[in-house]
């Protein structure tokens, strides 16, 4: 089969065009101009083009569809909305155009679209949405524009949770920090996580293309455990052989440093890796979700957990020199 994926060059697209290649499919790669193809799997074919700066090709004679590209951080919320609502729009006005597809059009969102878990339990998907970030924001409406054309072809949409894995540079960044013996802990917050492996992630992609169910589901994923902060930064730093001070930070100086980052992020034009998004998804309690929708209708099965995943992952940080 005939795939198209966006965002192949990246972390998470990268390890979907593998994935799809050693199940057989003919991948194909949407590849704006000047993007770096470091992770760019051999074998992977290229249509070059933009969803935002370059006119878009013919995209004619896929089978399934792969959205992952888009917009995690930006100095300004407008630019969020434009890369990854109108930039999804851009790309379902010309795959339908190009005819549409014979099979399915996978979206991933985020948990970020569904925003912070109730106190007393995870998310699950018929609960309402209510992100609480410009990126959270984006997404959902990304998904607003992706149901809109559920007639036209089978739409999907996942919500993963924090994904991490070889690769990312995203998770990378509080794996850094432990690494250096310091965890900046906001207003004295315990938060608890989801999180997943990429390599379930992206089989969580493949079936969600692959099994049959109704056009315009939305499906969670993760692994299925729920995880403290604390336990994760434990078992980082047990990896690394560092021990962590935890230094707790006051709620107003934390504000205070993020109007501050934010502002001096927008003079360089430049999103800053601690704002006032960041802060306020710091002091969520929970990013908890749900995923038995997933095991029950994809047959998606996590094989996983943190105390496999972050091995394999901490390994390829040290062999890459990034700790």
């Amino acid at each position: 089969m005939k795939a198209l994926v966006t965002g192949a060059t990246g972390f998470i697209g990268s390890h979907l065009a593998e994935h799809l290649l050693e199940k057989g499919y003919e991948v194909w790669a949407l590849v704006r101009e000047g993007s770096r193809r470091r992770w760019l799997p051999e074998g992977v074919k290229v249509i070059r083009g933009g969803l935002i700066e370059e006119p878009l090709p013919p995209l004619e004679g896929f089978h399934h569809v792969f959205h992952l590209a888009g917009v995690t951080r930006a100095a300004r919320e407008a630019d969020f909305f434009r890369f990854n609502v109108e930039g999804t729009r851009r790309l379902l006005l010309a795959l339908r155009e190009g005819g549409g597809i014979t099979g399915r059009f996978v979206f991933t969102s985020s948990l970020a679209a569904a925003g912070p878990s109730p106190p007393d339990r995870p998310l699950r998907e018929e609960d309402p949405p209510r992100p609480i970030s410009p990126y959270g924001r984006s997404k959902l409406e990304a998904e607003r524009v992706v149901l809109s054309f559920r007639e036209a072809f089978p739409v999907t949409i996942l919500r993963p949770s924090a994904v991490y894995g070889p690769r990312d540079d995203y998770m990378w960044e509080y794996f850094r920090i432990i690494s250096r013996g310091i965890l900046p802990v906001i207003g004295g917050v315990e938060q608890s996580l989801s999180l997943c492996y990429v390599a379930d992630c992206v089989e969580a992609m493949r079936l969600a293309a692959e099994r049959p169910h109704p056009s315009g589901e939305v499906f969670f994923v993760s692994d299925g455990e729920k995880y403290p902060l604390q336990l994760v930064t434990d078992m980082v730093a047990s990896f690394l052989k560092v021990k962590v001070r935890r230094v707790r930070i006051p709620r107003a100086v934390a504000w205070l440093v993020a109007w501050v980052s934010d502002g001096w992020g927008l003079l360089r034009g430049k999103a800053m890796p601690f704002n006032r998004s960041k802060c306020r998804e710091a002091l969520a309690r929970g990013w908890l979700c749900e995923v038995e929708k997933a095991r029950k209708v994809l047959g998606f099965s996590p094989r996983y957990e943190l105390r496999e995943g972050l091995p394999l992952t901490l390994k390829w940080y040290k062999r890459e020199g990034w700790l």
